[in-house]
């Protein structure tokens, strides 16, 4: 009697013939003899190699017949070596004493920030334009945060990911490279809330 067995070596027909034996006959015996017989043909055979299921394709074959290539992550934009480097991380922020914020007061209060973006927006139209820092870092916003009194934000590293891809305020290049994009300037110049205005 042949029969064939799965992945990982069960008989494939082995239900199904124990099933058909106890419904036509109802016998034990008949049964026991068709698994003996099917358990010495299995051994006879040596072991099977387990192999994994087939899945299914995870991406469509194109016309020519090949799969096309996998899609790279993006590289993470909190690499390692930019923390060990720098000592500078947004993940942790720390105040920076060399920084003069003495000015800083006066130009955040023209303003009527709603979120934490419009308030690092803000700080870095400070020190870009005010104190002419090419490229702020993460730690001097934070410092802006705490000479100002307002809370940072719980999350100070997604605050500004999220300045970044949801309001397209800043291209965020590292905690070390962060530049006002022409969106960021427009919102600053036309749309933000001046205190003034009100």
């Amino acid at each position: 009697m042949e029969s064939e067995t799965t992945a990982s070596g069960k008989p494939v027909n082995l239900i199904q013939i124990v099933a058909h034996s106890n419904c036509k006959s109802g016998s034990w015996v008949v049964t026991k003899a068709v698994y003996e017989d099917f358990k010495d043909h299995i051994a006879a055979q040596g072991p099977v190699a387990s192999m994994p299921p087939e899945k299914p394709a995870a991406h469509a074959v194109d016309a020519g017949g090949e799969t096309p290539p996998k899609r790279k992550r993006r590289a993470n934009s909190r690499s390692a070596t930019e923390t060990k480097t720098s000592g500078i991380s947004a993940d942790s922020p720390t105040r920076d004493k060399n920084l003069d914020t003495s000015k800083l007061q006066a130009f955040y209060d023209q303003y009527a920030p709603g979120s934490a973006p419009e308030k690092i927006l803000i700080f870095l139209k400070f020190l870009i334009d005010e104190l002419g820092i090419e490229k702020p870092n993460t730690d001097q916003v934070y410092t802006c945060f705490l000479d100002v009194r307002e809370k940072p934000p719980q999350a100070f590293a997604q605050a500004f990911r999220d300045t970044s891809s949801k309001k397209g305020f800043i291209d965020l290049k590292s905690s070390e490279d962060i530049t006002i994009t022409t969106k960021g300037n427009n919102h600053f110049e036309f749309d933000l809330k001046r205190k003034n205005a009100e």
